[in-house]
């Protein structure tokens, strides 16, 4: 099993680790028929199971135990209350399933056109493993999954308690997919998993494209230039409708120009990229159509920052308003992301600026005067003057509350890059469903706080709090 609050290998690439080392499976015996009869459990009291699975905790490993732990699992799976089924990753489960089957249990498998195969467990077995054995199986995806479906069934969203996230939120979030890397993709998927955890983002892309489809439903010459959008969207949708790691060939398509395939690329490029090309189409579309469709991009991810220049000496005072998509932090004088925040904001002396009625010295300002809904800060790692190198000092971030231009943040999404300028890989912790995961290409496990606050982060992706 995955002991998750295990620390990751710091500056190593995750995909090149080797997975057995954090894996435990259990030694289970040889075949041999269960003393304890297979129906036994649903006879008991609630007390008498409790007593069976105190029996089974005061075992030492041996045959007896297991005996009892295989009885217990047949039980688990009848349970009618737990209708909640996971995939867990063949190689945990293997020894596993081999035992149920040679005890007559035949697990339920999820399999795609003869592709790597899962097992699938229902949560009151998930959380039997997670209990006895302190960690759980590495799950694949979480599946609603009906007694009465089909077990091959290709419907798989993760499970939310509907009492704890709002509808819309709910009906937003994405299934935990993956992302095939056949190449140097491993920047455009990290990037791409943040944005996809953020459900407002899922929202407008997947409104706008469905109503402007059924406006311009005799013009597909302008619905056509929207191409990043509806690529956008057509991932969204391609997530949705498929249970196994998936390619992202449109969008590789439309960058290809930009972003050669045989070459390593920034994810923080990669962003701007995408999210600005996304505002033009909006932009342009709306301006060839006169149309008034909102700019989703600028609701969710513009801030605007005011850049005030004053002259020492006459005081004359110049200012200027910018947008911004991201925030650029220096990170080498700070320790944490709250001096890196206040670094940006410094004053700062001008050396190579002089006042234009006085000549004298000035003093630069910054001040943000509007907040975006996702404030994404990167963190500048990437030196190349006075000489090309990666900073790779640790840089602490707050996960719940992060304080910033009078409103509070929590953190929704943390990319990282391992490696150096020459070669490296990018993968991304990202929150859905008030849980945290790893997405690494094709690999989604889940991730505790612990493993997430443990990363050197190179760009953080903060929610803004709906309460001032």
């Amino acid at each position: 099993m995955i002991i998750l609050d295990q620390q990751m290998k710091e500056n190593e690439n995750i995909e090149d680790e080797s997975e057995d080392k954090q894996l435990y499976v259990p030694l289970f015996p040889m075949r041999k028929k269960p003393s304890i009869g297979s129906n036994q459990i649903n006879s008991q009291s609630t007390s008498q199971s409790t007593q069976m699975l105190t029996q089974f905790r005061s075992l030492q490993n041996s045959n007896e135990k297991r005996e009892l732990e295989v009885t217990i699992i047949k039980e688990l799976m009848k349970d009618k209350r737990s209708t909640q089924f996971y995939a867990v990753q063949d190689n945990w489960i293997t020894q596993y399933k081999q035992y149920l089957y040679q005890n007559g249990q035949r697990p339920g498998i999820l399999d795609n056109n003869n592709c790597t195969q899962y097992i699938i467990v229902n949560e009151a077995i998930w959380i039997f493993f997670k209990q006895e054995y302190q960690a759980h199986p590495d799950i694949i995806c979480k599946q609603k999954h009906s007694r009465t479906n089909d077990k091959r069934s290709k419907t798989v969203e993760p499970i939310v308690n509907p009492q704890s996230v709002s509808t819309s939120q709910s009906t937003y979030e994405l299934p935990l997919i993956g992302m095939k890397n056949d190449s140097y993709y491993c920047y455009m998927h990290s990037g791409l998993q943040s944005l996809l955890s953020i459900a407002d983002l899922n929202y407008f892309i997947i409104k706008y494209i469905q109503r402007i489809s059924k406006q311009q439903i005799f013009d597909k010459r302008k619905f056509n230039t929207l191409s990043f959008t509806k690529a956008y969207f057509d991932l969204i949708d391609q997530i949705k409708s498929n249970t196994f790691p998936i390619k992202i060939n449109p969008i590789k398509t439309f960058i290809i120009n930009q972003f050669h395939p045989k070459n390593q690329h920034d994810c923080h490029e990669f962003l701007l990229y995408l999210l600005g090309h996304i505002e033009d189409e909006i932009l342009n579309f709306n301006k060839e159509t006169k149309s008034t469709y909102i700019n989703f991009i600028e609701q969710i991810f513009k801030g605007k920052i005011q850049t005030t220049i004053l002259c020492q000496l006459c005081k004359n005072k110049v200012k200027q308003i910018e947008p911004f998509l991201t925030l650029s932090l220096a990170i080498s004088q700070s320790k944490t992301l709250d001096q890196c925040l206040d670094e940006f904001l410094k004053e700062e002396t001008l050396r190579d600026y002089q006042c234009a009625k006085c000549q004298s010295l000035c003093i630069k300002t910054l001040q943000v005067v509007s907040i975006p809904q996702i404030l994404v800060l990167h963190l500048k790692r990437f030196q190349f003057m006075p000489q090309c190198h990666k900073n790779n000092k640790n840089i602490t971030y707050p996960i719940d509350i992060l304080n910033f231009a009078n409103r509070t943040f929590r953190l929704r999404a943390v990319i990282v890059h391992t490696g150096n300028l020459q070669s490296g890989h990018y993968f991304t912790f990202a929150k859905r469903y008030h849980q945290w995961f790893l997405f690494n290409d094709e690999t989604v496990k889940a991730a505790t706080k612990k493993q997430v606050l443990l990363q050197a982060a190179y760009i953080l992706f903060y929610q803004i709090n709906e309460n001032p």
